[in-house]
């Protein structure tokens, strides 16, 4: 089926192709997951043990703070309310994960798929002469 659709093809090698930069940007996603996991944990799981007592809860809390699911009046309101300063924890750590990993992400898809299109361009024109 990828072989008979060229396009298809075509974002498959650029997917492939991603793989190896993919797995570096996940390797620093969970560097940060694990610091902001310890650092939650420490500050707020005394408190909110339901959502921070633990690295685990702490971790599936965070995931769902960088997907934005509720994770305004669901988690971090509740929790400023006890900590003021918990905006200082939590804006970074959105910022962070949210905008400039996920862009980072889409970012080497996007270069991998130029990159193989331009590499059956050359082909193409090899092909030709």
């Amino acid at each position: 089926m990828v072989s008979v659709a060229p396009r298809l093809r075509r974002v498959v090698e650029g997917f492939i192709t991603a793989l190896p930069g993919m797995a570096s940007v996940f390797l620093l996603m969970e560097i940060i997951f694990y610091i902001g996991s310890v650092m939650a944990t420490k500050l707020f799981g005394a408190d909110f043990p339901e959502w921070f007592g633990t690295l685990d809860r702490s971790a599936y809390s965070l995931f769902q703070i960088m997907t934005l699911e509720s994770w305004s009046m669901g988690i971090v309101r509740p929790v400023m309310e006890l900590y003021t300063y918990a905006w200082m924890f939590f804006v970074p750590f959105i910022m962070v994960t949210t905008f400039a990993v996920v862009n980072l992400l889409v970012g080497l898809i996007v270069n991998s798929m130029q990159d193989a299109h331009s590499e059956e361009g050359g082909s193409k024109d090899r092909q030709l002469s």
